[in-house]
């Protein structure tokens, strides 16, 4: 910093220099490896809280014990998750915090290793609605490729001549379960007879007589 004041003996303008302040930087000495060494972060929420009505609620330990855990593999159900989450998150009663409130406070509990190194790496306050979270989370766990293979197994599905008609139809019923698989419900139903194996026995039988 510099700063300008007038000689009392010569009137002249003198610039005055104050010396540089010391950078603790460099009056410690640190070695190379400890400027390597990972420091301790704090990164911000990517959830954004809805405000509550006051600050005298309480998140009791036993509510976090009954969520249901998503670990982020493919031999999990993404839909699955999010409709099991909803019914525990739907008996809880917390006054002053509202639906919203409740699943976006409660939602990073339940999320595990791969799942919840996802949740960290979304950008700050990008989620701001139970919304939010349900169509981010989909799209990312619920890849494209498990509802082309839902598509396909409805398409394809056929009673095998071991399974008892009560099994053929429960199994159907969880291949529809998918809620965008995009096949209508008359096909639905077409699909489901063309698959028995009565109606294939009996067009054999048809074709034999002939």
């Amino acid at each position: 910093m510099s700063a300008w004041s007038r000689d009392p003996a010569t009137s002249r303008l003198i610039r005055n220099i104050s010396p540089p302040k010391p950078n603790p930087e460099m009056t410690q000495t640190i070695s190379l490896q400890d400027r390597f060494n990972p420091i301790r972060t704090s990164l911000p929420s990517c959830i954004q809280l809805p405000e509550a009505d006051g600050d005298k609620f309480e998140l009791k330990p036993q509510f976090i014990n009954t969520l249901p855990k998503y670990h982020g593999l493919e031999t999990e159900d993404a839909y699955f998750f999010i409709r099991k989450f909803e019914e525990v998150c739907a008996m809880m009663k917390i006054s002053l915090l509202g639906d919203d409130a409740i699943k976006l406070r409660f939602v990073p509990f339940a999320l595990n290793d791969l799942a919840k190194k996802w949740l960290y790496s979304l950008a700050e306050n990008s989620i701001t609605t139970w919304d939010d979270f349900a169509k981010i989370f989909l799209k990312k766990f619920y890849h494209i490729h498990k509802t082309a293979l839902f598509r396909k197994n409805i398409v394809q599905y056929k009673q095998e001549h071991s399974k008892p008609f009560w099994k053929y139809f429960e199994h159907f019923r969880d291949l529809v379960q998918c809620p965008h698989h995009g096949v209508e419900k008359w096909r639905l139903c077409q699909i489901l007879y063309d698959g028995l194996v009565i109606k294939t026995r009996l067009l054999e039988r048809v074709k034999g007589d002939s």
